[in-house]
């Protein structure tokens, strides 16, 4: 039977991963609400048609789902090996690799 302390840590960590997720989410929601915000103006500034623009709001459409979908995959990769401690979650989460990054040196979880 696992203690209290152990209990506590768990429910902290349940809440923080929630926020998380809320902010993620959150920052989702800004970054389409400015694109639709801003795009009138661009749409003017470019001097584009309205059929256009359908066309820029179905590429960033396009383009952000397919970051969403790799930047999943990558986690899914990477998830899966614990880093030998010389490697920070932000060196981790940087994109390429920096010099002495053994991230896939750790052993699988």
């Amino acid at each position: 039977m696992p203690d209290a302390a152990a209990q506590t840590t768990t429910q902290d960590r349940r809440w923080l991963i929630l926020g998380v997720i809320g902010i993620a989410q959150l920052m989702v929601i800004l970054d389409l609400t400015v694109m639709n915000i801003a795009l009138p103006s661009a749409q003017r500034a470019l001097h584009f048609t309205t059929a256009d623009r359908q066309w820029v709001i179905t590429a960033y459409t396009l383009a952000f789902g397919s970051l969403l979908l790799l930047g999943g995959r990558l986690a899914d990769l990477l998830g899966q090996f614990q880093p030998d401690g010389r490697v920070t979650t932000a060196q981790a989460g940087a994109g390429p690799p920096f010099p002495g990054n053994h991230v896939t040196k750790g052993e699988p979880r």
